[in-house]
């Protein structure tokens, strides 16, 4: 499951949202009328809030080799600024590689398996199982064992089918398998769910779901439902020279 707070930012936009309050929404509207009327301002604020955003991937301070200070600059032979280890003597680069995460819409005829979140971000939503894939492992066995993880629910990896892929701004490539089980009786919330449940497609929560992507899984899963071979859905969430979201297909 996906836990760093980022992940909440990468999927709701700077505009209206089920997840942002009444005060966040106005202070929004108070700085673009503030930048409407200064246009210096508003290309240097839409600028570094791009590089900002770009830069949530939590970049090191400090060295994890030999625990001296980092400095973000261009390495020889290197086109892209890079963290490098002030250490003469150690030099290590740090290279910042998006995310991938691992996800699995299970159905059981015409019921959909979906977490209650008992963590942040978006803690009390509803999603399907998904997380951050593990060193060593395929994209089907990480699918599958945050299954396991967050709702008990154990099938084998080779059973999966590829449904979407996700990329979020360069920051997380998400990779969505879908699963047809053969019951609906063997489940129990993991320690990052807090409820765990069977739904029929029509009792599906969707005002009240954890992410963008998962709306977007689900839609894609029951459009495909009835098909022997899913269509392989591909979007991509990008962050615009102006500093906001734009989502486009492909």
């Amino acid at each position: 499951m996906i836990q760093r707070t980022a992940a909440s930012i990468l999927v709701s936009s700077w505009t209206a949202s089920a997840f942002q309050p009444t005060s966040l929404l106005h202070q929004r509207g108070r700085i673009l009328n503030s930048l409407r009327q200064n246009p210096i301002s508003s290309h240097h604020y839409f600028n570094t809030r791009r590089k900002n955003i770009l830069a949530m991937n939590h970049d090191p301070s400090f060295c994890e080799k030999c625990g001296t200070a980092m400095k973000l600059q261009i390495p020889p032979g290197d086109e892209r600024q890079r963290h490098v280890c002030q250490n003469e003597t150690c030099g290590h680069i740090s290279y910042q590689n998006p995310k991938v995460v691992v996800g699995a819409i299970c159905t059981y005829l015409d019921k959909v398996l979906l977490c209650q979140r008992a963590i942040e971000p978006c803690k009390g939503k509803w999603g399907y199982p998904q997380g951050y894939l593990e060193i060593g492992e395929t994209s089907r066995q990480g699918a599958a064992r945050e299954t396991r993880e967050e709702a008990g629910v154990i099938f084998s990896p080779e059973k999966c089918q590829l449904l979407a892929l996700y990329n979020l701004a360069g920051m997380q490539i998400q990779t969505i398998y879908r699963v047809e089980l053969d019951s609906d009786t063997a489940f129990e919330a993991g320690h990052e769910s807090s409820d765990v449940k069977f739904m029929t497609w029509e009792d599906i929560p969707w005002d009240d779901l954890a992410f963008a992507t998962v709306h977007w899984g689900l839609e894609h899963a029951f459009a495909m439902k009835d098909e022997k071979k899913p269509i392989v859905q591909e979007r991509t969430k990008v962050v615009t020279e102006d500093g906001l979201w734009k989502v486009q297909e492909g």
